[in-house]
């Protein structure tokens, strides 16, 4: 049987897929997650509770082995009074008595040790779920700058395709500006014009 850290990571890892499956598909990836956050940060507090829970109970098997020492140790001396005081029946209880505590001890020295494994492997885990737990929070800015970036595209594609031919007027710099082009032309020459003159020259070289 699987046990809450193991479901809680299966869930993590479902989560993500889930979170980059609704990106794929169109869908707001940010607020699913947050969501999913939401639900995490619940079930982490439960497991903190938890946790707390089983550091008072090892303070209590702690006294509880203290106490079973103590009565183990006073009945085991108390033998040895009984005895020389000749009370025999006493004596036996009192060793009775010694030998049950001193098993309680050893009951609960076992079972500290085995406390103590548990918690600081849950302890581990319950770490690696909240640093997992930052990892998703870290995960939220960067699909909220995604979706962002994404609706301020969107906003942006609508407004040109309201404006095909809108353009952006240039301003031109003041010490870059190009002179305007002069609108007196040379008055080209003529071909008649031309021929005339050739004539002209020609009809000089005769005479």
């Amino acid at each position: 049987m699987k046990n809450v850290f193991d479901q809680l990571n299966e869930f993590a890892n479902q989560m993500m897929t889930e979170v980059k499956k609704a990106a794929d598909q169109g869908e707001a990836p940010a607020k699913k997650l947050v969501r999913h956050i939401r639900t995490t940060e619940s079930d982490l507090k439960e497991i903190d509770r938890l946790l707390e829970r089983q550091r008072t109970l090892l303070v209590e098997l702690t006294q509880k082995q203290d106490e079973a020492k103590e009565l183990a140790d006073k009945r085991f001396a108390q033998v040895e009074i009984a005895k020389e005081a000749g009370e025999q029946e006493l004596a036996e209880r009192a060793a009775i008595e010694s030998k049950h505590y001193g098993e309680q001890f050893r009951f609960f020295e076992e079972l500290i040790v085995e406390t103590k494994r548990e918690l600081n492997q849950l302890e581990r885990e319950a770490l690696e779920l909240k640093l997992k737990l930052e990892d998703l929070q870290n995960k939220r800015y960067e699909w909220m700058m995604r979706e962002n970036v994404s609706n301020l595209k969107s906003k942006m594609n609508q407004v040109l395709e309201r404006e095909p031919n809108a353009t952006i007027k240039q301003e031109q710099h003041p010490f870059t500006t190009e002179e305007p082009e002069s609108k007196e032309e040379e008055a080209p020459i003529a071909e008649d014009d031309i021929d005339a003159r050739i004539a002209d020259l020609e009809r000089r070289f005769q005479k």
